[in-house]
């Protein structure tokens, strides 16, 4: 068990988590997840992946102790009436990968816990696997030591060693640069074939069980049709730093989400959670009411509406400091820091986060 681990233990048997939630009950609390493994996605990027057992074990934990999971739409309509249930806490996921689908929201619907699902569209449409992830993965995975890039036609041939991470890296972020601004889809499709043929990975796999692949547009449909909030998070997974390609972004985004959901088209989430304020009125101009960033924290009623903040839940997140995280926990550490706390103190909080 880690220091972090063992000092959390501690604190829930002293009764802190059960004296933060005490304290913490008008902090609207928004879960964020990503995909759900169906395969070693989760040994691949634990941050960006969750074994559904694992989300099930935290589902199981905000229902046995009684947090109100609401939908997003109605925390952010009683946040502005700081009429919140006690404890209220929102479930929100990323991206719209196919595994929400066939994994998370059965788990879901047992609870009746609503969700709000941000869909890129660019891969929702094309129905292939993300190809930087995929190449990514590759490389994660193959056990091959040396790659002759001659074979998979880029524009510079050479033979690199892959046993040497700073190798391995520099050519990975060739393949997927020289793949995302020189090819068409069907190119990158051909390219990350080749790859996984040369790494000894099977990437027709990778397509089969759709590990990096999106949900499809009748998996929308019917989410949609059974309650699930699909909300907006940009075409390409890009958000620009001028007015113009915004608006381009969220129109096609929109235009591809419309005829699959029934809720208007509102709440946003930034892609990777890169954002500035330079672009709130550039959101407001499209329409959106709400956007949520990767920024760890709580919400109250004076919380920017397009600066939600949120916790970001994965297999890398044990389940004590998820349980610490939902209390308020830490949540109260955060706030001390701000404080300014004494030396002595501040470094107790460094070692229990």
């Amino acid at each position: 068990m880690t220091l972090k681990r063992a000092v959390y233990h501690l604190c829930k048997w002293a009764g802190l988590f059960a004296l933060a939630r005490r304290l913490t009950p008008g902090g609207l609390r928004i879960l964020c997840y990503h995909g759900f493994a169906v395969a070693d996605e989760t040994e691949f990027r634990p941050g960006l992946f969750i074994r559904a057992e694992t989300f099930r074990r935290r589902l199981a934990y905000l229902a046995a102790h009684n947090y109100p999971v609401i939908s997003l739409e109605d925390a952010i309509e009683r946040l502005s009436r700081r009429a919140l249930p006690p404890n209220a806490t929102v479930i929100t996921v990323d991206d719209g990968f196919s595994g929400f689908h066939r994994l998370a929201w059965p788990e879901l619907a047992k609870h009746s816990f609503p969700s709000t699902v941000y869909v890129t569209s660019y891969y929702a449409g094309k129905q292939q696997p993300i190809f930087r992830l995929a190449v990514q993965y590759m490389f994660w995975k193959t056990q091959v030591a040396e790659l002759d890039t001659s074979l998979l036609g880029l524009p510079e041939h050479e033979s690199v060693a892959l046993d040497s991470p700073a190798s391995r890296d520099r050519v990975q972020w060739q393949i997927i640069r020289y793949g995302e601004s020189d090819l068409s889809e069907p190119q990158r499709n051909l390219l990350a074939a080749r790859l996984g043929e040369r790494l000894g990975v099977d990437y027709g796999e990778l397509e089969s069980n759709r590990a990096f692949t999106l949900m499809t547009p009748s998996d929308l449909r019917e989410l949609d049709a059974a309650g699930v909030d699909i909300q907006l998070h940009t075409h390409r997974h890009v958000l620009p730093e001028d007015e113009a390609s915004v608006e381009r972004e969220i129109g096609q985004n929109r235009e591809f989400l419309e005829p699959l959901t029934s809720a208007p088209l509102r709440h946003f989430c930034y892609p990777s959670g890169i954002w500035s304020h330079a672009h709130w009125p550039w959101l407001d101009g499209q329409g959106v009411i709400t956007a949520t960033t990767c920024d760890q924290g709580f919400n109250y009623s004076a919380t920017p509406r397009l600066g939600l903040k949120r916790f970001l839940d994965g297999e890398n997140i044990s389940q004590i400091h998820f349980e610490a995280e939902v209390s308020g926990f830490t949540e109260l550490l955060r706030s001390l820091k701000r404080l300014h706390m004494p030396t002595w103190l501040m470094r107790y909080c460094r070692a229990s986060q």
